[in-house]
C-alpha cells in the first residue's frame, strides 16, 4: 500500500503539504522518537510491527484515504487504548466516523480533539467541513473563523467564503474568496474560483460567476464540479443562445463520456423478471428534490420493479429516513470513487440508473460518463440536456419541450410522458390558505419568492411595469441572497431606472421553518415567476397556497415549466406568449377581486385534483415509460 509523501497534499483535507501538517512532529502529536511505543496487528498488506504512535496514525490515516476504514479505525483505537488524549488518533478517527455515516460520533471526537488541543489548525478546518456536509453552518462557520485565527491559509479563507454564502452573507463570502484568490496567486486553485463563481451566481452577477467558473476550469481541467456550476449558470442567461449552451454540454460529453469495458449482466436480459431501477442523489434529504421523488418511491409498483437508491450526502434526516423504509435496496455512496460506485451498481445488476441532479449540487455525472447500467435517464433535478451520449434518455412532457424544438439540442433521446414531467408532494405541516389579502389591506401585493439569480434586469423591467399599471401595488420579493447589501442595491437601484421607488418593495430573506415560509403566500395575492428561469417547487408552494401564478411562455424546458404546470392545471389562461401580455395578464388578475378570491378559493383543491399531484398516475405513465425503454434495449440485444 502506498503511503501520503511529505510533498503531497494532506489526506486531511487541510491543502497544505503533508510534512507541514498531519506529518508534523508539531502540534497535537507526532512520530518523534521519543513518542511512546505501540504493537500493531498483521492485517492486509501490513505484517504485525511496533511503531511510535505517530508513524501508527501516519499508517492508520493512509489505510483510510485508501478505503480501509476497518482497519484504519483498528489502528486508531489502539492507540487511544494507549493514550485517550492523543490528539491526531481522536481527529482521524472522528473524520473516518463521519465518512461511515455516523456524524454524532464523529462530532463528539473532533470537538473533543479540538478542546484538548484548540491550537492545532487542522482540527478546526476539517470540523468546519464536516459541519458544512450535514448542514450545521453556524459552527463550521465558528470552526473556519478559530482555523484562520491560528493559520490564514487559503483554503479556509474559501471553505469560510462557501458556507457564508449557504448563510446569505453574500458580500463576506465574496471577500472571503477574494482573500482566499489573492493568497494563493503564485498558485492559483480552481477550487477559490469555484467557490466565488457559486457566490456571484447567488448574488445575480452572471457574467462573473461564468467567468470565475471559466478560470476554474482552465486551472483544473478535470474539475467536474467547476464545469457543472458553469453550465447551471448557462441557464440563466438572459436571450439565452441554445446553440452555444448545447455545445457546452457536448463538452463536458466529451471529457466524461468513458464507458466501462462491458460485461456479461449479472442478471438475465428478459422482460419477464422485475427491472431493476436505481435512482442516485444527495436530495434524498430535506430538499425540494424531495417534494418529487419521494411520492414516486412510496407508489412504485414493486411487484413489476426491484428498486435501488444510491445516496450521495452525509446528512440522515426524518426525510432521509422515511425515503430509506420505502425502499428495499438502499446504498450509501458519499464521498465513494466512482469508479467504486460504478463496480458497485453493475454488481447489484441495475437495469436502468436514473440520475436526479444533473448538473447542479454534488452531483455523479462523470459516473454515468461510465455507463455501469445499460440504461441510463435523466429526470427532474436539471432543466437540460447533460451532454453526456452515454445518458440514453431524459424525461420530459409535450408542454416543456414541445416535439421537434428542444430534440435537436440534446444528446439524451427526450422521453416524453402523457401529462407533466414530475409530479409534487405538498409539504405535511402547511398552514390552511388564508382569505384574499387585497380585500383587507385595500391594495394588490404581487411576490416572488425564487431564487435571486433568476431576477435579472430584463425582469425588473417587467415587473416595474405591472407595478406601475396597478395603482397602489406592492411586490414581495423572497430569498436567501435578501440580506446581502449588494444584492439589495441591484434590486433598488435597477426598479428605479424603470420608475419604481423602494417604497413599494419588500425584500425578504428566507425563513427558517417551511411552514413560516408557506404561511408567508398568505400575505400574497398573485405570484409572478421570473423568465427565462422559470420556477418549480415555489410555483408548486404558492399554487398549493392558493396565489395563482402568472408564467411567461419561453423557447426551452427552462424557461416552459411554468407551460407544462399551467396546462395540466387547466390555467392556460396564466400563459404569457411575450412580455407585454405577461404584464396584460396580471394586471387583469388585478384589477378583478372577485376572479382572484375565487381562484384562491379552489386553487389547492384544483391542484390536488390535477395531474401534478397524482402520484399513483404519474407513477403509472414513468413506469410504463421504463418498460418501454427496457423493451427496446432488450430489441437492440436481440439483433
Amino acid at each position: 500500500m502506498s503511503t501520503v509523501g511529505r510533498n503531497d497534499p494532506c489526506s486531511c483535507g487541510s491543502g497544505r503539504k503533508a510534512k507541514h501538517c498531519c506529518q508534523s512532529s508539531k502540534g497535537a502529536s507526532g512520530a518523534a522518537s521519543n513518542a511512546p511505543m505501540i504493537l500493531l496487528p498483521a492485517m492486509a498488506g501490513l505484517r504485525a510491527q511496533e511503531v511510535h504512535m505517530g508513524q501508527a496514525v501516519l499508517i492508520a490515516q493512509d489505510r483510510q484515504q485508501h478505503g480501509d476504514l476497518t482497519g484504519a479505525e483498528k489502528i486508531y483505537q489502539l492507540i487511544l487504548a494507549v493514550d485517550p488524549n492523543h490528539g491526531d488518533a481522536m481527529f482521524f478517527l472522528g473524520v473516518l466516523k463521519h465518512q461511515m455515516g455516523n456524524s454524532r460520533q464523529a462530532f463528539t471526537l473532533l470537538k473533543l480533539a479540538i478542546e484538548k488541543h484548540p491550537r492545532v489548525y487542522k482540527y478546526h478546518f476539517n470540523f468546519g467541513i464536516i459541519c458544512d456536509e450535514v448542514s450545521a453552518i453556524e459552527e463550521s462557520i465558528k470552526a473556519f473563523r478559530c482555523a484562520i485565527a491560528i493559520d490564514p491559509q487559503p483554503n479556509a479563507w474559501g471553505n469560510l467564503g462557501k458556507v457564508l454564502k449557504q448563510f446569505g452573507e453574500l458580500d463576506e463570502a465574496a471577500e472571503c474568496c477574494k482573500q482566499s484568490i489573492q493568497l494563493q496567486k503564485h498558485f492559483q486553485n480552481a477550487i477559490s474560483y469555484n467557490n466565488l463563481g457559486t457566490i456571484y451566481q447567488q448574488q445575480g452577477k452572471l457574467k462573473e460567476a461564468v467567468e470565475c467558473f471559466a478560470m476554474a476550469i482552465s486551472i483544473e481541467p478535470t474539475d467536474a464540479m467547476a464545469e457543472s456550476n458553469y453550465l447551471y449558470t448557462l441557464n440563466f442567461l438572459p436571450q439565452p443562445d441554445l446553440q452555444m449552451i448545447f455545445n457546452a454540454h457536448k463538452n463536458f460529453g466529451a471529457r466524461y463520456d468513458r464507458p466501462m469495458a462491458p460485461r456479461p449482466p449479472l442478471a438475465p436480459a428478459d422482460s419477464t423478471r422485475k427491472i431493476r431501477v436505481g435512482y442516485v442523489s444527495e436530495d434524498f434529504r430535506q430538499h425540494s428534490v424531495a417534494h418529487f421523488i419521494e411520492p414516486i418511491l412510496a407508489a412504485h409498483d414493486q411487484s413489476k420493479f426491484e428498486l435501488f437508491c444510491y445516496y450521495n450526502h452525509s446528512i440522515v434526516d426524518e426525510r432521509t429516513k422515511h425515503m430509506k423504509s420505502l425502499v428495499p435496496n438502499w446504498r450509501l455512496v458519499f464521498q465513494r470513487p466512482d469508479a467504486d460506485v460504478a463496480e458497485l451498481i453493475r454488481c447489484d445488476g441495475i437495469d436502468i440508473l436514473v440520475d436526479l441532479s444533473g448538473h447542479t449540487g454534488a452531483n455523479k455525472l462523470p459516473l454515468f460518463g461510465l455507463k455501469p447500467a445499460p440504461v441510463q435517464v435523466s429526470w427532474i433535478g436539471y432543466p437540460n440536456t447533460t451532454g453526456l451520449s452515454t445518458m440514453d434518455y431524459r424525461i420530459t412532457d409535450a408542454f416543456a419541450d414541445p416535439p421537434g424544438v428542444a430534440d435537436g439540442f440534446h444528446t439524451e433521446k427526450l422521453w416524453r410522458l402523457p401529462e407533466c414531467f414530475s409530479c409534487f408532494e405538498a409539504p405535511a405541516q402547511s398552514p390552511n390558505v388564508g382569505p384574499l389579502p387585497a380585500i383587507k389591506n385595500a391594495q394588490i401585493t404581487f411576490g416572488s419568492f425564487n431564487n435571486f439569480a433568476k431576477t435579472t434586469p430584463e425582469v425588473i423591467a417587467v415587473w416595474a411595469n405591472i407595478l406601475k399599471r396597478v395603482p397602489q401595488s406592492r411586490l414581495v420579493l423572497k430569498n436567501k441572497s435578501m440580506a446581502a447589501k449588494h444584492v439589495q442595491t441591484f434590486i433598488f437601484a435597477h426598479f428605479a431606472k424603470s420608475g419604481v421607488g423602494p417604497e413599494l418593495l419588500d425584500l425578504m430573506t428566507m425563513d427558517n421553518e417551511q411552514t413560516s415560509h408557506l404561511d408567508r403566500y398568505n400575505s400574497i395575492d398573485i405570484a409572478l415567476d421570473p423568465f427565462p428561469y422559470n420556477g418549480t417547487t415555489t410555483t408548486f408552494d404558492a399554487l398549493w397556497m392558493g396565489v395563482p401564478m402568472v408564467v411567461l411562455s419561453g423557447c426551452n424546458h427552462v424557461s416552459r415549466v411554468g407551460v407544462s404546470q399551467m396546462s395540466n392545471l387547466g390555467l392556460p389562461e396564466l400563459i404569457a406568449r411575450d412580455t407585454n401580455d405577461y404584464v396584460e395578464i396580471a394586471v387583469k388578475l388585478a384589477n378583478d377581486l372577485p376572479r382572484l378570491a375565487a381562484l384562491r378559493a379552489g386553487l389547492r383543491e384544483r391542484l390536488k385534483n390535477s395531474p401534478l399531484m397524482n402520484a399513483p398516475r404519474f407513477t403509472k405513465n414513468l413506469e410504463d415509460a421504463y418498460q418501454a425503454m427496457w423493451k427496446t434495449y432488450l430489441g437492440t440485444q436481440a439483433t
